[in-house]
């Protein structure tokens, strides 16, 4: 992929409230995430006006949104199983980075967010 004509679509400060973590009760009752996904593609396949040739941001979010409302124990799995849906689907996507953040993680101490960031590129 030349650097100098890429795509990025860009999904930025998406919020869920989702049922993942490492004790029970996070599954439970569920924590605050916010989720970024760039994706990229190398511009010169896109032709203008036709969709066929791009990546729907609508189409993105329902992948995301699908695998946040799915109850897991590990952030990493949430990322990866997000960036296996959008590679799967759009075969031209040459990188993903998923970031998920969980706004109030229950660690003593800790006045912030946590979180995860996952980079996929095609091999």
């Amino acid at each position: 992929m030349d650097c100098s004509n890429v795509f990025r679509i860009c999904l930025s400060g998406l919020r869920f409230n989702s049922r993942i973590g490492v004790y029970d009760q996070e599954r439970k009752v569920g924590n605050e995430y916010v989720v970024d996904v760039t994706v990229s593609y190398d511009a010169a396949l896109f032709k203008e006006e036709d969709l066929s040739t791009s990546v729907s941001y609508a189409d993105i979010y329902e992948e995301i949104k699908m695998e946040m409302h799915r109850e897991r124990r590990l952030l990493e799995s949430v990322a990866l199983s997000i960036s296996q849906r959008i590679s799967g689907r759009w075969s031209f996507v040459d990188e993903i980075i998923v970031r998920i953040v969980k706004t109030a993680p229950p660690i003593n101490g800790i006045v912030g967010d946590c979180g995860i960031e996952y980079f996929w590129k095609k091999s």
